[in-house]
């Protein structure tokens, strides 16, 4: 019984996502999972539809089961982002493999940037430069360069390698058995507007989603658009920060310097330009426009602001994985779940008001949060919906 598996946000879950996971199982999977972003994605943005919705169209597009990647994570650096989904994986102590498409198809090539990125005197050089006033991507790069030459440059500047590099860190640092399977990125580059047949980046079928063109319906399989559809004409989707950007400014106004100084990633003062800031602009896009700079990125300042609204701290986001929460599956996922029960080394959350009770306090609170997460995200979507979704809303087969 083999069952691989793949880290996703599948937002949406498109020809792509679809071209791996058959890969996966012409290799020798028996099973295929994900774990999936919830409803806020590591771009600092809500997901275009809801985790219940995309985990459904991937189940009935060639998944076999989805397993939630809690909000700390998804919300969070490639490093911590990586580190979440692998650690999670390998706490179900039944995962054979994870693939993951990148830029560079060669699994050695990726560990040896991971033990480059790892040693001694790359982190050392990564705070130097990160005190001078370094961003953490562009720190990573030049400590890496200058330590080890160019030999690393193509691996480091490609998104996807980016993250597969933390994959192989993370497997390397728990000693994990999941046996890393690189498959070489095909179509459209990441988040590119170009299309190539019936492959484009999810940025272009989310920017077609949110502008009312049927044109995704060609990058997407057709059981995932026709739920994207359903979801669209019952006004669940797309979520945009634009449905509510008063309220969510309205949440950040509350905030006080110390407050803004216990969100993830906010150090040396940026608490004080973020409390400034909020204060003083009209829209989130001025925001990230005074306080990106090339310490700060957009996407880094565009986390610490959902993180900010979403009410995760610097306490909860170190919190390590706490339960195993089953989104959905199909028929053949009874058997992975099954597996789950007898192995796993955490919790499994099938039915949230009954499996609950068994979690520890810290996995109460880590729940607690992304219940949360998930009412606040019903304010961002066409039709306002009603609360505790996360709680009523049991495995959908």
């Amino acid at each position: 019984m083999n069952i691989s598996a793949t880290v996703c946000e599948f937002n949406p879950y498109h020809n792509g996502h679809q071209y791996l996971a058959e890969y996966a199982k012409k290799q020798g999977a028996d099973y295929f999972i994900g774990i999936m972003s919830g409803n806020v994605v590591q771009r600092g943005e809500f997901a275009i539809a809801d985790k219940f919705t995309r985990a459904k169209a991937a189940v009935s597009s060639g998944m076999d089961m989805i397993i939630e990647l809690p909000c700390i994570y998804s919300l969070a650096s490639a490093e911590r982002f990586g580190y979440g989904a692998v650690k999670t994986l390998d706490m179900c102590n039944c995962i054979d493999k994870l693939y993951f498409g990148a830029e560079c198809a060669d699994v050695e090539v990726l560990r040896n940037t991971a033990g480059a990125v790892s040693s001694v005197g790359v982190n050392d050089r990564i705070k130097e430069l990160s005190a001078s006033g370094y961003s953490h991507p562009r720190a990573l790069h030049t400590a890496v360069t200058e330590i080890f030459g160019d030999r690393y440059d193509e691996i480091l500047t490609k998104p996807n390698n980016t993250l597969a590099v933390e994959y192989l860190r993370t497997i390397g640092l728990l000693k994990s058995r999941i046996e890393p399977i690189a498959v070489q990125r095909i179509g459209t580059c990441h988040d590119s507007a170009e299309t190539s047949g019936k492959y484009s980046s999810a940025s272009f079928a989310r920017e077609c989603i949110l502008t009312n063109k049927d044109d995704y319906h060609r990058f997407v399989p057709k059981q995932s658009a026709d739920i994207l559809d359903e979801s669209i004409r019952a006004g669940e989707c797309p979520a945009s920060i634009k449905h509510n950007e008063r309220g969510f400014l309205q949440a950040l106004r509350r905030l006080s310097p110390i407050e803004w100084s216990n969100i993830p990633y906010v150090s040396e003062g940026l608490e004080n330009r973020l409390y400034r800031a909020v204060r003083e602009c009209n829209s989130l896009d001025e925001i990230t426009d005074r306080i990106k700079c090339k310490r700060y990125t957009f996407a880094r300042i565009s986390r610490i602001l959902m993180c900010a609204y979403s009410g995760i701290t610097k306490e909860s986001a170190n919190l390590d994985p706490q339960y195993i929460r089953v989104l959905a599956m199909n028929k053949r996922g009874t058997d992975i779940l099954r597996t789950m029960n007898k192995n796993a080394y955490l919790p499994v959350i099938v039915s949230p008001a009954r499996d609950i009770s068994i979690l520890s306090e810290d996995g109460k609170k880590m729940f607690e949060l992304e219940c949360k997460v998930s009412d606040m995200y019903t304010l961002f979507t066409p039709s306002v919906t009603i609360c505790g979704k996360d709680y009523t809303n049991k495995v959908l087969i």
